[in-house]
């Protein structure tokens, strides 16, 4: 339904595979279906940024690598880009996911508009841009200078909230907006992809993300080779980087005919929709968007209580949580959801019914399309 007073909204995130690009796109196409203009600012399109929809934009940052810079620089072109597009579609939010380089850029774009045209800036903060760069002297200044300069700072989780206000000693406000997922049709059907695979009556045993150290695919790939059961399932990884790192320590660990890898998937739903369990065993997550996106499909998860993931994940009623780094725990509730099936379709169903009641898009959007309009009365 078209909004009752259109906004026109900037939007810039990191366009690869992650969940912080998976957000803003989602984000973006569903306050364009709602009637708003929309503008995404980067250097390449977001890779689940459909093409040709009605009010989504793209444009692309122009970066220049000139011989007297060592590196090239972004942060620069972004803000002049973020600042032309601000004037010339007469923008009334800049929403930047990440604080560095995006929230910086988005300062300094601000400051090259004139007043009376300058556009709000809210700033999201995913995870990384507190739990990592907050702890590096070359980036926290710049970071905690952008939080206080931004008009509206929101956070994934209340974890996150509470990990930046102490972090950066910061004292301003800080929303809490949950992410949320939308899930697109298969565009295959689950037959098609079990085949794909080659995969005959074993469950599908799902890990999506980036891979970073973070990730812990190390803890992941010992979890799986301890679980006893080891013919009933195999693990499929939707990596967003390039899994050939970890293929020594498949090898290493027994686990070449079990682990099956697809990079940079943009159909997830696709694989999701056979996905059985999820496996998630990292030391820090802000939120943990690949889990959602599972219970979508009504996929439990076993995954470590760190961060904001007891906010998405109910322990023993839409999945199972362990502590963090505990192998033996993981292998042990892993186990116990490949060999009960009962317990493993009874928790898949509370996990897309939290899904649907707490994380939608009809749930989480209208919250950004009030901080919006609360910014630019």
């Amino acid at each position: 339904m078209p909004a009752r007073d259109p906004l026109r909204i900037g939007i810039t995130c990191y366009p690869s595979v992650g969940g912080s690009g998976t957000l803003a796109t989602a984000l973006g196409e569903d306050l364009a279906s709602r009637g708003h203009e929309v503008h995404f600012i980067s250097y390449e399109r977001p890779f689940r940024l459909a093409a040709g929809r009605p009010r989504l934009h793209f444009h692309p940052v122009q970066i220049n690598d000139y011989p007297l810079f060592r590196f090239p620089d972004y942060t620069l072109p972004l803000s002049v880009r973020m600042a032309e597009v601000s004037r010339d579609h007469r923008l009334d939010v800049l929403h930047v996911h990440y604080a560095v380089p995006h929230a910086t850029a988005a300062i300094l774009a601000r400051a090259m508009v004139e007043p009376g045209r300058q556009p709000r800036v809210v700033t999201t903060l995913h995870g990384t841009d507190t739990t990592l760069l907050g702890y590096d002297t070359g980036y926290a200044p710049a970071i905690r200078y952008a939080l206080g300069c931004s008009d509206a700072v929101t956070a994934v989780s209340d974890a996150l909230r509470r990990e930046t206000a102490r972090v950066f000693d910061f004292e301003g406000p800080i929303d809490v907006i949950h992410n949320f997922f939308a899930p697109r049709p298969p565009r295959r059907s689950a037959d098609d992809v079990r085949r794909e695979l080659g995969l005959g009556t074993e469950l599908v045993v799902v890990h999506s993300s980036n891979l970073r150290p973070g990730k812990r695919v190390d803890l992941l790939l010992e979890t799986v080779a301890r679980v006893r059961a080891r013919d009933a399932f195999k693990l499929l990884v939707l990596a967003g980087e390039p899994f050939a790192p970890f293929a020594e320590q498949v090898g290493r660990l027994g686990l070449t005919d079990r682990v099956l890898v697809r990079e940079k998937v943009d159909g997830i739903e696709d694989y999701l929709q056979i996905a059985d369990v999820g496996l998630y065993t990292s030391e820090a997550e802000s939120f943990c968007l690949s889990i959602l996106e599972a219970m979508w499909f009504g996929c439990p998860s076993v995954s470590t209580r760190v961060g904001g993931i007891p906010e998405v994940v109910e322990d023993n009623r839409s999945g199972l949580l362990v502590p963090s780094g505990d192998v033996a725990a993981l292998a042990e509730a892993l186990e116990t959801l490949i060999r009960d099936e009962a317990r493993r379709s009874a928790l898949g169903r509370e996990a897309r019914q939290r899904a649907r009641d707490c994380f939608s898009a009809d749930v989480i959007v209208p919250r950004y399309e009030t901080l919006y309009r609360r910014l630019c009365r």
